[in-house]
């Protein structure tokens, strides 16, 4: 079965753009080089969601949810690794590879 290059994947979240993909489910506000905001992984009153943009990483110091940009995709979308890949590469105009294996 072939899978996604994973040359394909680094382009892919070089492409993405963490604060606009989070920005769809919580409005994010800049704070220093990161961003805060409510999480939307849990409810709450006052933001302990932080997103880093330049290493495309989010963690919520309520819940503890946290990872990366295809890790955020996968759970907000509820999508596997290649699917949460796909969308991205759709989304963000990246035209993948695959290889065997």
């Amino acid at each position: 079965m072939a899978r996604i290059a994973r040359h394909s994947v680094e382009q892919v979240v070089a492409a993405a753009d963490m604060v606009e993909v989070v920005g769809q489910y919580t409005e994010l506000r800049k704070s220093g080089a990161n961003y805060t905001g409510r999480c939307p992984f849990h409810e709450e009153r006052t933001p302990s969601f932080s997103v880093n943009p330049v290493e495309k990483l989010y963690y919520c110091f309520g819940c503890g949810a946290g990872g990366d940009l295809i890790g955020f995709v996968m759970a907000k979308e509820d999508l596997d690794f290649p699917a949460a890949v796909e969308h991205l590469a759709e989304k963000y105009g990246v035209q993948l590879e695959y290889e065997e294996g």
